[in-house]
């Protein structure tokens, strides 16, 4: 990554712990596209930046000394219309643009893996872009979930109304509440080594929804990949910073669209910061604190993405959010590879200010819409703009 003219902070030390114990790792486009309205997620505005491209990701983790399968995250699923009430009403009035192609479970059977052969999900939350259809897995696959998950959703709809989960998705299966405790914290996270031996961390990452949790994977003895899931969904809400402040002209080794013109200074992009005085140090965007915010609690979201910014700096650390457009121009997807060389491949310098091709370039629009309504089997059902 090219260095900045303006003076880098030194990155709080993360105190990553040693291990020689890791896991392979995939990533997986699970077909969902949503979108929305920024100030659903981030605030203020940036004229311009009028609607927010969110593809959407899970990952497929084998931990290799016992073989055993982890699914962070199901995406959502295809009959969204299907889901409890209290989502499928949500979804139809407040999501603009949304269209799911295709079950995780589907794919990933392609790809070669079964998800009878699933042991444990890992779910970052509630939310239906993230849990989708739980009850298609068998019940000997356990639920990680993080904390106030049981008292806010079991035992399920319809016994609990307002449950995003129906009961069926609970019985028979063991449901396990990360015992998260402040005596063991990676950063600034509380952290739970899942498998004793520093291969897997769950981490503690509130803010975003009850029970937010997110992920730390050792790829190599000396690198690992954060799993942002939520903590914020787009790379503006934790870029730059001034651990890595923006650069005079945008690296070469960045992804940008075909349009912009090389080389690229980068006031043809801080010229639409919020911030102008620290615009190349500061994040593009906070955590949206409105009536209609999707954060459960933005000040501490807010703290969380504060905390994450320091694992981005590590160069030993990958950040790969849930919804991040960039990834699809840079990750090799599931079946096609793992990303565990990500450092050898450079796919951290190539992914870090990717996100400004969203963003007004030279004060224009340039990105489409990921999709252009509302979805239902295929048909578009609404507009985006209706």
């Amino acid at each position: 990554m090219m260095v900045s003219q303006i003076k880098s902070k030194d990155v709080p030390p993360l105190g990553l712990p040693k291990g020689s114990e890791s896991c392979q790792i995939s990533i997986i486009n699970t077909t969902c596209d949503i979108t929305v309205p920024p100030s659903l997620l981030v605030e203020p505005a940036i004229e311009g930046h009028d609607w927010m491209n969110l593809p959407t990701y899970s990952f497929l983790i084998k931990h290799e000394r016992s073989g055993k399968q982890i699914l962070f995250d199901l995406g959502a699923r295809t009959d969204w219309y299907n889901h409890c009430p209290s989502v499928s009403d949500i979804l139809k009035c407040h999501v603009p643009g949304l269209k799911v192609e295709r079950n995780v479970a589907d794919i990933i059977r392609e790809g070669g893996v079964y998800i009878k052969d699933i042991d444990v999900l890992v779910l970052s939350h509630w939310h239906f872009d993230h849990c989708g259809d739980i009850a298609v897995l068998p019940q000997t696959v356990d639920l990680v979930v993080g904390p106030g998950f049981k008292g806010a959703f079991l035992p399920g709809w319809p016994s609990k109304s307002t449950s995003p989960f129906a009961e069926e998705v609970f019985l028979g299966r063991q449901i396990i509440e990360v015992p998260f405790t402040s005596n063991f914290k990676i950063g600034r996270f509380e952290a739970h080594d899942f498998f004793q031996d520093g291969s897997f961390y769950i981490l503690n990452t509130p803010g975003h929804a009850i029970g937010h949790i997110s992920a730390l994977v050792r790829t190599t003895a000396d690198t690992f990949i954060f799993l942002g899931g939520d903590v914020c969904h787009f790379g503006g809400s934790y870029r730059p910073t001034k651990y890595v402040p923006l650069p005079d002209q945008i690296p070469e080794e960045t992804i940008l669209d075909p349009h912009i013109a090389r080389p690229c200074p980068c006031h043809a992009f801080t010229s639409c910061h919020p911030d102008q005085e620290n615009s190349r140090t500061s994040s593009f965007y906070k955590v949206a604190t409105g009536a209609s915010t999707w954060y459960a609690d933005p000040a501490l979201a807010q703290q969380s993405i504060g905390a994450m910014e320091e694992f981005d700096a590590d160069p030993n650390v990958l950040v790969a959010i849930a919804h991040d457009p960039t990834s699809l121009d840079v990750f090799t997807f599931f079946p096609n590879g793992t990303m565990n060389a990500w450092q050898k491949e450079g796919w951290k310098e190539a992914l870090h200010w990717g996100f400004l091709n969203e963003l007004p370039y030279e004060g224009r629009t340039s990105r489409p819409h990921l999709v252009d309504g509302l979805y239902k089997d295929g048909k578009k059902v609404k507009d985006l703009k209706a």
